[in-house]
């Protein structure tokens, strides 16, 4: 009978750190019930350079005990790597919160890479609502080292001071989804401070002057439904004037709704206008236009493809859009059953590069002005296409025999009775 092999614990020949590497990939309720094995995983959790905590692997009301217990006993929580926080219960109050994050992001000397945090956004039913608000211009001064910002939920970005540089210089990824941000230019302040990031992505979120509008339940000022750029590296050689940066923009995309009428929705929209080709915006009216410039300089340069949803007041949003995105090849217009009621004020400029027009009305068609202006001033246009609820043969005549400046053939003018 052959002899039996001998059985090689080479779990246990690893020294600590690399085991401890090892287990930083592990969920840390996982890590929790590892204690059970021998007496050296007993205390080993307590030198892991990760923390993955979420509070429904936990019975009721137990996670804040461990919570608690984890952020006093780890032996060094200036080495943690990673740390993700996903919380769904909603009893622990801003206090709370503020001090498990603020004893890892404090810390001088920060090893902190990865950064995660998740709030669910469920009302429970007789507590006040609570929220975390969360100062990124303080965290950028100890956490260097941060490559991944990834925040949802129930979380409030404070507004950054204009005289605070904001400088992360290893951030590469930075999603948000439904969280609220303070202030129009907090974005475009992170941006301009991460020269090396790769991937930033803004999901159902909100932006408001007022940080209590968030508290009350008010609608804020505007929504990003989706805001995705994102940055590639220079080909070898070339380096900015002041060699802080290898990446370049890659014009992203944006889909942005205006609640009211405010400066924040104008400096967001100021802070984008060099960084998406692809906007559809919603409720573009309510945007403040007063300290608009007349001298053109506010352009939106890569702006190729543009979505407008109209409200029903005189549209001065045009200028602002239209007819200050020179590259511009496709753009929709669409407007509700008030169409009637709207009066466009046009941009006096000439299209050189708009191919297609299509205009949505939910009502009856009776205005030409639109029309003979895009036929007019769009040098290279192929397609018109009109959707409406009705119109008049004598209005679809008038329509296919206006005169048009685009000598483009095949031209093609679509009516879509909808």
């Amino acid at each position: 009978m052959a002899a039996e092999e001998e059985i090689v614990d080479r779990m246990s020949d690893l020294p600590d750190k690399l085991l401890c590497h090892i287990l930083s990939f592990l969920p840390f309720h996982t890590l929790l019930r590892m204690r059970t094995v021998s007496t050296r995983f007993r205390y080993l959790w307590r030198s892991v350079p990760a923390l993955d905590l979420r509070d429904n692997e936990y019975r009721p009301h137990a996670f804040k005990k461990i919570m608690d217990h984890v952020v006093k006993n780890h032996e060094n929580l200036a080495m943690v790597k990673r740390f993700r926080l996903l919380c769904f219960d909603c009893s622990y109050g801003e206090p709370v919160i503020c001090r498990w994050v603020d004893l890892l992001t404090s810390l001088s000397r920060s090893n902190l890479e990865v950064f995660r945090i998740h709030l669910s956004r469920q009302i429970v039913r007789n507590l006040p609502p609570s929220q975390y608000h969360l100062d990124l211009s303080r965290m950028n001064i100890t956490c260097q080292k941060l490559k991944t910002i990834w925040l949802s939920g129930k979380i409030v970005i404070e507004e950054i001071p204009i005289n605070v540089r904001v400088f992360f210089p290893c951030l590469k990824t930075f999603r948000l989804k439904g969280v609220s941000i303070v202030g129009g230019n907090t974005l475009n302040k992170l941006l301009s401070g991460s020269p090396l990031l790769e991937i930033f992505k803004v999901e159902d979120c909100f932006i408001d002057s007022d940080r209590d509008r968030f508290a009350n339940f008010n609608l804020p000022e505007v929504t990003i439904k989706m805001l995705y750029l994102e940055y590639l590296v220079k080909p070898s050689g070339i380096h900015d004037v002041d060699g802080d940066s290898n990446h370049v923009l890659s014009p992203g995309s944006a889909s942005i709704q205006v609640t009211h009428q405010s400066k924040v929705a104008l400096d967001f929209l100021k802070s984008i206008r060099n960084m998406v080709k692809d906007l559809v915006i919603d409720n573009i009216d309510n945007v403040s236009f007063e300290n608009i410039d007349d001298n053109g300089a506010i352009v939106w340069q890569n702006l190729t493809h543009l979505v407008v949803k109209l409200n029903d007041s005189p549209s001065h949003a045009l200028p602002f859009l239209v007819g200050r995105a020179p590259n511009l090849v496709s753009l929709v217009l669409e407007k509700g059953i008030m169409w009637d009621n709207m009066r466009f004020v046009l941009p006096s400029v000439s299209y050189s590069k708009l191919e297609t027009v299509k205009i949505i009305v939910s009502g009856g068609f009776e205005e030409m002005e639109i029309v003979e202006y895009f036929l007019k001033n769009a040098s290279v246009l192929k397609k018109l296409i009109l959707c409406y609820g009705s119109i008049s043969e004598e209005m679809k005549a008038t329509i296919v025999d206006e005169h048009r400046a685009s000598g483009c053939e095949p031209f093609r003018i679509t009516l879509v009775e909808s």
